[in-house]
């Protein structure tokens, strides 16, 4: 089974890791758990009927700048929380980040926390993705809004990119 590299970057406290936790187990914790460094999680999945398998790189909010944990990344998704602003801006450091050390990886921007209500014009993020070329969307690590949707998306730019790289 092919495994893809996929990393999930922004800064701390903006919900990665509950959203990895609620596509890879389908449940969500309220007690806020600090990943240091990295943390990975391998979560199965299949398109168009091929199996993959997915590695999911989880990085620290405040370790974002560490090249290895970009190397090699099939597809990337930049999380930012949609009740704090700051964490929207953030994203132009991740963005160039991900531009430094995994060029040619496809990019998603997702709005997380979502169940508690966008706190700024939603359109501040869709313009950020639609400025860097991604795709973009609301999630809830809570209530699972989006969440498998967002997966699913991630994993077949994904898979397409490297089908790409592989020519």
């Amino acid at each position: 089974m092919r495994t893809l590299k996929v990393v999930i970057g922004g800064e701390g406290n903006v919900g990665k890791t509950s959203l990895i936790r609620q596509y890879a187990k389908g449940r969500f914790s309220e007690a806020r758990n600090i990943t240091l460094g990295i943390d990975i999680t391998t979560q199965e999945f299949e398109i168009d009927g091929q199996p993959l398998r997915l590695a999911i790189w989880d990085i620290e909010g405040q370790a974002g700048n560490r090249p290895n944990f970009y190397l090699g990344a099939q597809a990337i998704v930049l999380v930012y929380d949609v009740t704090e602003p700051a964490s929207l801006q953030a994203m132009n450091e991740w963005y160039a980040r991900c531009q430094r050390y995994a060029p040619t990886a496809p990019i998603l921007i997702a709005g997380n926390k979502a169940d508690l209500g966008v706190r700024f014009p939603p359109t501040w993020g869709r313009v950020m993705a639609h400025f860097i070329g991604a795709k973009h969307g609301f999630l809830s690590a809570k209530t699972g809004q989006n969440v498998s949707r967002a997966f699913n998306l991630l994993g077949r730019a994904a898979a397409h990119h490297a089908r790409i790289m592989q020519r």
